[in-house]
């Protein structure tokens, strides 16, 4: 990689391949060295871990039905960081120029007159079916394979008539809400309706299901059995000769569920304890800058609920090119160590953290500490506990409670919620807990393993019966749970 130019930054356009692996070694070493990186929702977690320990991490989360930016705003901020100087690198799931928008980034860059490279990545339409056994191309079956998207931004339909004549295999993207109109479109057009297809969902991922049929009963099996975005959908002779590979062994796996941000660092922490752990993101984080008061050092206390809200709002400060020694005088309270590393991280140290990391302790912390006239500022989550607003008040202490930003479930709706069996199921927050009953059933042999008392009764409510929390409210709390190390370092709910 080439060192950044006198007159700016350049910008990666990096493909994240479409499952934990399949990372290139060249954009691999694109991240280690990138001092931003935009990520989409589908980039696996575990890839984030290839950035750099100083990397700043910014979710743009495109998703179908869940876009946190516009495109244009996503154009506008690559922009505005490679002008700062910085290495900047564009993550996406799959490859960028494979229905990734790249070439519309690319053009933006290239308008804006910022240097830009892109890193080819392993695409959905060729990984997920050689994952479950699926040849693209066949001898005697298919000489040619065609890529189609399931969806089109401005409406317009396919050439169904095209596409019905095609000898080959058709592979669409992003189609399972069409997937009735898919097949009917197809087989109007003149395509046998006993032409082998299938609906892949989840691949790579740590819930898989493959469905066969034909283009006569694939939509009915889809719903019978539970499909679930995203899914590739594959029409043609080579789907059906029933080619089943070997399972990847994922049974028995620990799995993780929350934001992409706890579950790179769960799964980070297991693994490096020697313990084979799986990311499942079933949250994204939406910020809320234009919520951050501009006389935020008005008030002598900031109070981190979280290490997402440390740091949004140090993203905020830099996005506005606030003067850090504002910060000089004021004095932090941060809800437990996490957060506290976090606060570090950006270069201030923690004034308060109480013993138990929980918001009724912060705010009996924070009521003992506060001078009788100050006011806090409290910089934590759209649904942060009312247990800390209390505190607070029972104390008699002014606070101003704003949302920082709020935590959004990337939610598949389908009819039938699949019964998952990990060994072990990890949630970090309560709203993890809903937002993954709401798509799943688990087995009552999975050991439910939460992060702290809230969320173990979150899991409780869920119909969960055994359930533990960590002592320690900590992703190292977890670990030490799982380690059973000493004195058990966990509490059972019954």
């Amino acid at each position: 990689m080439t060192e950044d130019k006198a007159s700016g930054g350049e910008v990666w356009l990096v493909g994240a391949g479409c499952g934990e692996g399949l990372l290139t070694l060249e954009g691999k070493r694109v991240l280690a060295r990138a001092h931003t990186v935009l990520y989409d929702a589908l980039v696996p977690p575990e890839v984030l871990q290839e950035a750099g320990p100083d990397a700043e991490l910014l979710p743009v989360g495109k998703r179908s039905g869940h876009h946190s930016m516009a495109q244009e705003a996503i154009n506008c901020l690559l922009i505005q960081k490679a002008r700062e100087g910085k290495r900047v690198a564009r993550l996406k799931g799959g490859d960028s120029f494979v229905f990734g928008r790249g070439g519309e980034e690319a053009l933006a860059l290239q308008e804006a007159g910022i240097p830009w490279h892109v890193v080819p990545g392993v695409s959905s339409a060729i990984a997920v079916p050689e994952h479950f056994g699926i040849p693209v191309t066949h001898r005697g079956l298919a000489r040619s394979f065609t890529v189609v998207t399931g969806h089109t931004r401005d409406g317009q339909d396919e050439d169904w008539k095209a596409l019905a004549r095609l000898q080959g295999t058709l592979v669409f993207l992003m189609g399972l809400e069409r997937l009735e109109t898919i097949c009917r479109r197809l087989v109007e057009e003149g395509k046998n309706p006993d032409t082998p297809a299938a609906v892949l969902c989840g691949g790579y991922g740590p819930l898989e299901i493959r469905i066969d049929g034909t283009l006569n009963d694939l939509p009915e099996r889809a719903r019978q059995q539970g499909a679930f975005a995203p899914a590739v959908i594959l029409v043609g002779p080579a789907a059906g000769l029933g080619l089943h590979p070997a399972p990847a062994g994922k049974t028995g796996k620990i799995l993780v569920t929350g934001t992409p941000s706890f579950c790179r660092e769960a799964t980070g922490e297991l693994e490096r304890a020697g313990m084979e752990a799986t990311a499942m993101p079933l949250l994204e984080v939406e910020p809320l800058f234009q919520n951050i008061p501009e006389d935020f050092a008005r008030y002598p206390w900031l109070v981190f609920t979280s290490r997402n809200g440390v740091r949004l709002f140090f993203q905020w400060l830099r996005d506005m090119k606030k003067d850090f020694r504002l910060l000089g005088k004021l004095r932090f309270a941060c809800i437990g160590e996490g957060t506290a590393r976090e606060l570090a991280d950006q270069g201030f140290r923690a004034d308060l953290v109480p013993d138990s990391f929980t918001a009724q302790s912060l705010g009996q912390a924070l009521g003992k500490a506060m001078e009788p006239q100050e006011r806090c500022l409290l910089l934590r989550a759209e649904e942060g506990s009312p247990d800390l607003l209390r505190e607070l008040e029972k104390a008699g202490k002014a606070y101003r409670d704003v949302a920082v930003y709020r935590i959004r479930s990337l939610e598949n709706q389908t009819e039938n919620r699949q019964r998952l069996s990990p060994r072990v199921m990890i949630f970090g927050s309560s709203k993890g807990v809903h937002a993954f009953f709401r798509q799943f059933g688990l087995s009552p042999e999975t050991r439910v393993l939460c992060i702290g008392p809230v969320t173990a009764r979150a899991a409780l409510e869920e119909g969960c019966c055994r359930v533990e929390s960590a002592r320690t409210h900590t992703v190292a709390g977890i670990r030490a749970v799982l380690e059973e190390e000493g004195e058990q370092p966990w509490v059972i709910f019954r």
